[in-house]
């Protein structure tokens, strides 16, 4: 078990403090042994992520057009590391974009609530099965309660959507995007 700083265990060991950096990446346990990547030696099954043909067209989106597609959805996942585990939990949202920042609801008592304050990612994508093309736009930064009267009074309430699962959701969170990235594939 990791030790938990002099900061960390005044807050009840409930994430990082103010200013703190991201977690790093931890070592795989032994129950994830054999799990390595393939080597470049080794030769992937045939038609294990191959595409079909040459007619798509992959597209790095800029900073501005991930916003737009983050505010055209009202959907996504946030994604986030709770102390220990072996990997990152995500868990769908319903959300609103508001000035680009992510603002969503939770309960009090919620996981979001309780692990996700910190760093975190959230991910929007859409997708035509058919078609085969769609985009995905990922933002990362800081995960914050808005709990300042101030700070909720300019939290537009008529734009967030209503939250699809039951109970009340009547805390309220905004990731501010540092890093974002979004990409598009289209068939040619």
């Amino acid at each position: 078990m990791a030790e938990t700083s002099g900061s960390e265990a005044a807050r009840g060991g409930r994430g990082p403090a103010s200013g703190a950096s991201p977690p790093g990446q931890r070592e795989a346990g032994e129950e994830f042994a054999g799990s390595d990547r393939l080597t470049e030696g080794e030769v992937l099954l045939e038609g294990a992520d191959l595409a079909e043909t040459d007619d798509s067209q992959f597209t790095v989106l800029e900073r501005q057009t991930c916003f737009n597609l983050l505010a055209s959805r009202d959907i996504g996942r946030v994604a986030f590391t709770i102390e220990g585990d072996a990997a990152p939990t995500v868990l769908p949202v319903n959300y609103a974009l508001v000035h680009d920042t992510i603002v969503f609801r939770s309960t009090l008592a919620g996981t979001i609530m309780r692990f996700a304050r910190g760093y975190a990612a959230f991910q929007v994508d859409l997708f035509d099965e058919e078609r085969r093309e769609g985009w995905s736009v990922l933002a990362s930064g800081r995960c914050r309660w808005v709990q300042h009267s101030g700070e909720l009074a300019r939290v537009p309430q008529g734009r967030l959507p209503r939250p699809w699962a039951k109970g009340d959701r009547d805390q309220i969170l905004k990731i501010t995007p540092g890093r974002v990235s979004g990409r598009r594939i289209a068939r040619g």
